[in-house]
């Protein structure tokens, strides 16, 4: 290691337990410093690089070397090495560092690495793993010389609608931040329908509340005025049908194992919808919810008025109402979880910490962390770190 230059070493072969431990101790007698260390064990086949610094002579420099290729040797491992120059470490350890997750089928890995090389971003680790029935794979990559960082995300998530598959796209130190709340819209998100659809299909009026509604999500529609038009349709519509969507509501696929698992867990969490109260507090009750905010339907002698009361939940007000909600509860916004699928959720996705994009239309990916295609709730374990023995766990829990 002459001149100041560091040592990396790199061990590759067979993998058993004590490696390591070998290696560690040929460095500490001869009193070398790790700088930096990756290990890495595939299919039992071992990847070990290590950065060495030691003020120590050219001799005795040589014999550490010796030492650690004949240690290689007894052990059948394959030894490198190269001496760097401190610049050339410095150079290489400025990082800006992203994880890219993909759930899916391997085929997709060329296109999503492909659109990474384009970018001039550098894969420095891939990873798989099988959780929950489905296979997910973890890129980190250094962006630290990437052109544009927006771009390559919109492209990637562009590429994820193309291929329909699901991907995760946030900072290493977002994505090591643990999350303790979870806000949840409603309507095409936690349930399998648009509310006021189904109420104004009891009306008579479906088509043109769809219409509007349609066009709301997608964001050509200011949402407040998009809202008292449909509700207005739906006057003289009684409660008791209202009563009886509520009761048969259909909650989207894994939506019930996963609130009941956040809740067990000890997660905060909720709905901030802008759909109504007759079903958004029927779920709360229902799942014992920290909270639930969403549009209060006026209502006289058992009949809907036409008219929605108090303050409207709109995209502003939903970003406002989990500010206040994280900041009550001493939880900072970049350990909340915000899901959503519409226009009216992008504010609230682009401030949370992890925002998720759930079946979502189309350009609200533009400001959320992850896009999850339709019944892929159980995706959100894995971001979480929440394992499957904790699952099985808290839904044995909820039988008892």
């Amino acid at each position: 290691m002459e001149d100041g230059k560091l040592l990396m070493v790199s061990v590759s072969g067979p993998d058993r337990p004590g490696i390591l431990a070998v290696f560690a101790k040929v460095l500490f007698d001869h009193k070398i410093e790790i700088v930096d260390i990756e290990q890495v064990s595939l299919q039992n086949t071992l990847g070990l690089h290590l950065l060495l610094k030691s003020s120590q002579t050219s001799d005795s420099q040589d014999s550490v070397i010796k030492d650690l290729l004949f240690k290689a040797s007894k052990m059948n491992l394959t030894l490198n090495f190269q001496l760097v120059s401190p610049e050339r470490v410095e150079e290489i350890g400025r990082r800006q560092l992203i994880i890219l997750t993909h759930f899916g089928d391997t085929r997709f890995i060329a296109d999503l690495s492909g659109i990474v090389a384009e970018e001039n971003a550098n894969i420095e680790m891939i990873s798989s793993e099988t959780h929950h029935g489905a296979r997910s794979f973890e890129m980190i990559l250094n962006v630290l010389a990437a052109a544009d960082l927006n771009r390559m995300k919109s492209r990637i998530m562009a590429k994820g609608r193309e291929l329909h598959v699901d991907l995760s796209f946030q900072t290493l130190s977002a994505h090591r931040k643990n999350k303790r709340m979870v806000c949840f819209d409603m309507d095409s998100t936690l349930v399998d329908m648009e509310g006021i659809d189904e109420m104004a299909r009891r009306a008579g009026v479906h088509r043109e509340v769809a219409r509007i509604t349609d066009k709301a999500m997608r964001g050509d529609f200011d949402f407040e005025e998009s809202l008292r038009q449909r509700v207005a349709m739906l006057k003289g519509l009684a409660v008791d049908e209202l009563i009886d969507i509520r009761d048969h509501i259909n909650l989207s696929g894994g939506a019930e194992e996963l609130l009941t698992t956040l809740k067990w867990l000890g997660y905060q969490v909720g709905i901030v919808s802008g759909g109504f109260n007759i079903f958004a507090d029927h779920l709360k009750e229902k799942f014992n919810l920290d909270f639930a905010h969403s549009n209060q339907l006026e209502i006289k002698k058992g009949f809907l008025t036409g008219k929605v009361t108090g303050k409207i939940v709109d995209a502003a007000e939903k970003a406002r109402v989990i500010n206040q909600i994280s900041c009550d509860a001493g939880i900072p916004l970049d350990q909340v979880v915000a899901v959503g699928d519409g226009a009216n959720d992008a504010l609230m996705l682009s401030q949370a910490g992890l925002g998720i994009a759930y079946n979502a239309k189309k350009g609200l990916d533009r400001v959320a962390n992850v896009s999850l295609s339709k019944a892929k709730f159980g995706h959100i374990f894995h971001l979480l770190g929440i394992n499957e023995e904790d699952i099985d766990e808290a839904m044995s829990c909820q039988t008892i």
